[in-house]
């Protein structure tokens, strides 16, 4: 009885294994087609132009003068969403001909009080501190400070920047033809 189902137990084990192996004979191939594969983009336009840069121009300013909010509209025209978008300010000094005193470009940007600084509908100005410690938030204080990580663009979606400044009333007869071009640069992240 012992020697039967010994002799049973191997003879299911061979047809076992030769099964499998059989199975491992069988095959069938399919070929999808039309596959495609392309990265996405980000591509932020300002007012509608290639270029992420803008350039502030306030001209012929004097002592307490207002400029009116500047507003640049920030589109992302690629096919991916931008997760956050980065500001920088810079200037570089650019005095006029008639220039009797020259001051620099910082102490120039330190009178250029910035009054409003806006993105996508919420506050920046008040995470700008002033950092040059004069008493208000003023265009020296934007280059030195971080405005990165601020909320990004969806794909085919805009968001405003508004920016206004003013000429501080205290502003020194030194200041007489010293000037500064300001330039932002806007850099949306994936």
């Amino acid at each position: 009885m012992k020697r039967i189902i010994g002799l049973t137990i191997a003879f299911m084990l061979s047809l076992g294994i030769s099964g499998i192996g059989t199975w491992a004979y069988f095959s069938d191939v399919e070929t999808a087609t039309g596959n495609q594969m392309a990265a996405g983009t980000l591509d932020l336009k300002t007012d509608d132009v290639d270029g992420v840069t803008q350039t502030l121009f306030a001209t012929k300013m004097q002592p307490g003068d207002n400029v009116a909010s500047e507003n640049i509209t920030l589109k992302n025209t690629g096919s991916l969403a931008g997760a956050t978008l980065d500001l920088v300010f810079s200037y570089v000094e650019n005095d006029g001909a008639a220039n009797p005193v020259n001051i620099s470009a910082d102490a120039t940007a330190a009178y250029i009080e910035v009054t409003t600084l806006n993105y996508g509908g919420e506050d920046l100005l008040s995470s700008v501190s002033d950092n040059n410690t004069n008493g208000y938030k003023d265009i020296e204080d934007l280059k030195n400070e971080d405005l990165s990580g601020q909320s990004g663009i969806e794909s085919s979606a805009s968001k405003d920047f508004e920016i206004a400044v003013t000429l501080r009333t205290e502003t020194s007869k030194d200041l007489q033809a010293d000037g500064i071009d300001i330039t932002m640069t806007f850099t949306l992240n994936q």
